[in-house]
């Protein structure tokens, strides 16, 4: 079911006859002639529900009596003169009026009295009181036409907020710009591109701090990315949760090659940051995409999985250095026993040695829960800073490995 949800206000023009008439043109060339542009978006869009927002002394009264009219029971509509007048109209008094308003508009309405919400508590309390009309689930639109100005900033936020609180996914935001009118036409103006960046922003957010670049997946849908390239995030990041790391690379280097075209949409803005969190993808060899993929992780602070990612970068390195083949579990079975073997016959430099013990150390600490015996890494252990900085050198470090 789809709900438009619409701010009415007050009329800075004429608070007896109430908003201008307008026409009001949408993008598709239909255009509507009416005082209140949300009564012909409901219309437009064919909402199945409409819900009207307005405080105590919103144009509640001309609102009835435009779309109403005699249809509404005398002493109730002079009841809600008075009420606008004094700023005392109740949630009872509208809900008197519902049948009326439900029969002309040939939909089901539901009025909501919110505060001025001048401050913060407010702002917050209208949230939670328009989440308390909507159902997990259903689909909204936002009418910011009317009301007072802030409100359409509250509007936005709204949209995000119905999303995480009551999985509500609102549509679309319209706004009838009245001060656009050109030739006698008002143009409509959809602002859901605003809500789309902000969304934006929230997941990507998430992607950077969890590493899950597949939650992009449904924004980069939307805004027009190959179907084969959203499913190549989906399955990249499947395969990486399965530490098979080659494949990932190969299956994510055609999204990273769709990325320097330019998208559509929010995701256009974004385009570059995505393109950077896969940049790992580039490197030829295994032991870089898995060094570059231990850097990720330090920088979300995971790390296990930069210490997990960082051995096996070492070790994969040490087979390629003897011809082995990366992917063969043997080959780096024996290619770690041979460089064991070399440290125990003082063979590789310090900062090797050193390298190596510290990801081995670290690794088993983390992954088993347990404190190094060798003291300087178990103090690293106390240390949870110092450690990712030890890390992240010594993964730098790693670059100077001979192949």
């Amino acid at each position: 079911m789809t709900t438009l949800i619409s701010f009415l206000g007050k009329s800075q023009l004429d608070s007896r006859s109430g908003y201008r008439t307008a026409c009001y043109r949408f993008a598709d060339g239909r255009q509507y002639e009416t005082a209140y542009f949300g009564l012909a978006l409901a219309d437009h869009l064919q909402a199945q529900r409409v819900l009207l927002l307005g405080t105590s002394s919103s144009m509640w009264d001309l609102l009835v009596e435009s779309t109403v009219g005699d249809d509404a029971d005398e002493a109730l509509r002079l009841e809600l003169m008075e009420a606008v007048r004094a700023g005392s109209v109740t949630e009872s008094l509208l809900e008197a009026l519902h049948p009326a308003l439900q029969r002309r508009l040939g939909r089901p309405v539901a009025t909501l009295l919110i505060p001025f919400a001048a401050e913060f508590a407010d702002q917050q309390a209208l949230l939670q009181r328009l989440a308390d009309h909507l159902a997990r689930g259903e689909h909204a639109v936002l009418d910011v036409t009317h009301g007072f100005r802030h409100l359409a900033m509250l509007g936005l936020s709204a949209a995000r907020y119905l999303a995480h609180a009551r999985g509500v996914s609102v549509e679309a935001i319209y706004y009838g710009a009245l001060d656009m009118t050109e030739g006698g036409v008002t143009p409509v103006v959809e602002l859901s591109g605003l809500s789309h960046l902000q969304e934006w922003a929230e997941v990507l957010s998430a992607c950077e701090a969890s590493g899950d670049f597949a939650r992009l997946a449904p924004l980069l849908a939307r805004d027009g990315l190959a179907a084969e390239h959203v499913q190549a995030l989906v399955r990249g990041w499947q395969l990486l949760g399965a530490m098979n790391v080659a494949d990932a690379a190969r299956v994510l280097r055609p999204v990273v090659r769709a990325l320097t075209e330019p998208l559509h949409g929010a995701s256009e803005l974004y385009r570059a940051q995505l393109a950077r969190m896969l940049r790992w993808t580039q490197a030829e060899a295994l032991h870089e995409q898995l060094r570059l993929l231990a850097l990720q992780a330090l920088q979300r602070q995971d790390l296990l999985r930069a210490a997990v990612l960082g051995l096996e970068s070492f070790l994969t390195r040490e087979v390629a250095s003897i011809g082995g083949d990366p992917l063969d579990y043997q080959a780096r079975e024996r290619a770690a026993a041979q460089f064991q073997q070399a440290l125990r016959e003082g063979e590789h430099p310090d900062w090797k040695r050193s390298a190596y013990w510290l990801l081995n150390n670290v690794r088993n600490a983390l992954a088993h829960a347990s404190r190094p015996t060798y003291r300087p890494h178990a103090q690293l252990m106390q240390n949870p800073e110092r450690l990712r900085r030890e890390l992240e050198a010594t993964l730098n470090r790693l670059t100077n490995t001979p192949v």
